[in-house]
C-alpha cells in the first residue's frame, strides 16, 4: 500500500513540477478545436474574443449614432493582450533520524528547491473608422442576444461598452472642449478611453509525508510540488478623432501611453511559484 502511494504521489508531483518548463497554451486543457477549420484551438479562442469585442463596438456605435450624439470623423483604436503565466516548483526534503539510547535521537534535515516559470503573451491591435460601421449586416457578428462560449471572461461577460460610450459622449456634449475653427484639427482633441482587465489564477499543490524509523520526508511548510496558472486578459479601447498624418492626435498619444503602461505592469507582475493555503 505504501509503495502504491509513493508511485501515485511521484506521478502527480512530476506533472505539477513540469509547469513552467514549456510554452503555455492560451486555451484551457479542456478546450479543443471547434468548427472553424482555419484555426487551432487557441487561435479559435482568440478569434472569438476579438469577434465579441468588435461586435460590442458595433452595437455601441449604432446605439450612440441613433441618439444623435456620435460625432462624425471619429475612430476607435483597440489593443488586446492575452497573457498566460505558468509556474511549477519542487521542494523535496528528507530527514535522517539516528535513534540514540534513552529515547534520544539525532535528526539531520536535507532539502532542496527547484522552480520554473514560463510566460506567453499574444497581443493584437486594430483601428476602425466609426463612420464605416453602419450596421450588423455583412459583418461577422452573430444575432443579437447570442451567447459566446469559451474560457475567457471577456467572452462570457457583458463588456458594457454601449452604456459607457453613450455616457461618455453625453458628458462630452454637456462639457464641450474649445471648438476653434472647424478646419483646425488642433482643437479636435476630445477622446474617450475604456479598459477592461480580467485576471484568473488557479493552482494546486501536493505534500505526501512518510515517517519511518530512520527516515521522514517533508520540507518544512513548503509543499513537495506545486503549480500555478495565471491568465491575464486586458482590453484597451480609445475613441477619438480619426488619425491624420501631420496633425496632433491626443487620442492616439493617450492610447500609446496606456498601452505601454499595461505592458510594463504585466511584465512586473509577481507570480508566486507556490501557494500557502490558510
Amino acid at each position: 500500500m505504501a509503495f502504491k502511494g509513493i508511485l501515485t504521489s511521484t506521478f502527480i508531483f512530476s506533472l505539477l513540477g513540469a509547469c513552467g518548463t514549456y510554452v503555455p497554451q492560451i486555451q484551457e486543457p479542456w478546450e479543443t478545436k471547434g468548427k472553424l477549420s482555419d484555426f487551432s484551438a487557441g487561435g479559435e479562442l482568440e478569434y472569438k474574443i476579438k469577434k465579441k469585442i468588435y461586435c460590442s463596438i458595433v452595437d455601441a456605435v449604432l446605439a450612440s449614432r441613433s441618439e444623435g450624439i456620435l460625432p462624425p470623423g471619429w475612430a476607435v483604436q483597440l489593443s488586446l493582450s492575452l497573457q498566460v503565466d505558468e509556474t511549477g516548483a519542487l521542494n523535496p526534503g528528507v530527514s535522517l533520524i539516528d535513534p540514540l539510547p534513552a529515547s534520544q535521537s539525532f535528526t539531520l534535515g536535507l532539502g532542496a528547491t527547484l522552480s520554473s516559470q514560463s510566460t506567453r503573451e499574444d497581443k493584437f491591435g486594430a483601428y476602425w473608422e466609426l463612420d464605416r460601421l453602419k450596421s450588423r449586416t455583412g459583418n461577422p457578428c452573430d444575432a443579437e442576444g447570442a451567447q459566446a462560449s469559451g474560457s475567457s471572461l471577456l467572452l462570457v461577460s457583458e463588456l458594457g461598452i454601449t452604456e459607457w460610450l453613450i455616457d461618455g459622449l453625453n458628458s462630452r456634449n454637456y462639457l464641450p472642449s474649445s471648438s476653434g475653427k472647424k478646419s483646425d484639427s488642433f482643437y479636435k482633441q476630445d477622446f474617450l478611453s475604456y479598459r477592461i482587465k480580467f485576471v484568473v489564477i488557479s493552482g494546486g499543490s501536493i505534500t505526501p509525508t512518510w515517517k519511518l524509523t530512520k527516515i521522514a520526508t517533508g520540507n518544512g511548510g513548503l509543499p513537495l510540488a506545486s503549480a500555478n496558472r495565471t491568465r491575464t486578459h486586458d482590453l484597451l479601447l480609445t475613441f477619438g478623432p480619426t488619425f491624420k498624418a501631420g496633425s496632433p492626435n491626443l487620442a492616439l498619444s493617450s492610447h500609446q501611453a496606456q498601452d505601454f503602461g499595461i505592458a510594463v505592469s504585466n511584465g512586473f507582475r509577481n507570480t508566486s511559484p507556490y501557494f500557502v493555503f490558510p
